[in-house]
């Protein structure tokens, strides 16, 4: 094959990569919003950040061979778009998080199956610069996957012990008689109880609001109100944490309730941060927590998850099966 034919192909496969790339930067964010789970929502938005970085390494890609860049209609990424869409219509709660989940593993490995086939044609019409360019997000996509596989296992783990079933109550409006949690919590100050700073008002004067019974047995709330999320947790020994690893510059990262020195705690895994700080972030990502009082057989649970606080509000549209 001579040279003029390889190049060629490299600028066919370069704008198919190209407009897949660009069509996932519009449809992770809204990945991100649909997903019940905080730490899935958090790795749809990281990715999203990633793609648009990506973008520009093509656009890179482009200018090193001297063309323009231009986009060929990907079909492949559109599909799995569009089957991603109809997921966040038909499913809600568990089924939800699970089925995007394995949405945004397709994707990925269409991702890293096309970018290896570029890589090797780029390879072949010994084109480095473009070489290097493509390497370094071929590594981005697999670092994502292997993400993405852990935090399934997870996924599916607490879907089969019961341990995520207070996000199935999310957007229902049925039965458990919730209320929307509102969209930012009042003014708030410590409890009087030790474990870390005072949590600060969102300065908006809407009131937080709690969903469910406190006193309910497996009932589940999902509550805004910082003084009851703080309380809660204190009762249990429960303190404000962050996922080592997950933030980026000036930003702490995923945020966690731990339980230090308890059955199945990430102590490894988790840092110690204030309330204030938990407090801050929990309102700048708009997020609710779901927690549950008790346990089936009536002890004291620490069974909580971080949820979009608009996704718990707002009801799943659903077509007949």
């Amino acid at each position: 094959m001579d040279q003029s034919t390889l190049m060629e192909l490299v600028s066919t496969h370069l704008r198919d990569v190209y407009d897949a790339e660009k069509q996932l930067t519009k449809a992770l964010p809204r990945m991100a919003k649909a997903a019940n789970d905080e730490e899935l929502a958090q790795g749809f938005r990281d990715h999203a950040a990633e793609t648009q970085e990506q973008v520009r390494r093509l656009e890179q890609a482009f200018q090193a061979l001297g063309m323009k860049a231009r986009s060929k209609p990907c079909a492949g990424m559109k599909g799995l778009i569009e089957e991603g869409q109809e997921i966040i219509q038909q499913e809600d709660g568990e089924a939800l998080d699970l089925s995007l989940f394995a949405a945004a593993r397709k994707v990925e490995h269409y991702e890293m199956v096309a970018y290896e086939a570029l890589i090797n044609v780029a390879q072949k019409a010994r084109q480095p610069e473009v070489l290097n360019l493509l390497k370094e997000t071929l590594q981005e996509e697999a670092r994502m996957d292997k993400r993405l596989a852990n935090l399934g296992k997870r996924l599916l783990k607490e879907s089969l012990t019961g341990e995520g079933r207070g996000r199935q109550e999310k957007g229902r409006g049925e039965s458990s008689g919730r209320n929307e949690s509102a969209g930012r919590r009042g003014s708030s100050g410590s409890n009087g109880s030790s474990g870390g700073g005072k949590s600060r008002s969102s300065g908006n004067g809407s009131a937080a609001k709690s969903s469910g019974s406190r006193g309910s047995g497996k009932l589940s709330v999902t509550t805004t109100d910082p003084e009851e999320i703080r309380q809660w947790a204190e009762e249990r020994g429960g303190q404000p944490a962050c996922v080592k690893g997950t933030g980026g510059k000036g930003d702490i990262g995923m945020l966690r309730i731990e339980f230090p020195g308890k059955p199945g705690a990430n102590d490894d895994k988790l840092q110690p941060i204030e309330w204030e700080d938990f407090f801050e972030k929990f309102e700048e990502r708009g997020l609710a927590l779901v927690y549950q009082n008790k346990t089936a057989a009536g002890q004291k649970s620490n069974f909580n998850k971080l949820v979009s606080r608009e996704t718990s509000s707002k009801p799943k549209a659903r077509t007949a099966r």
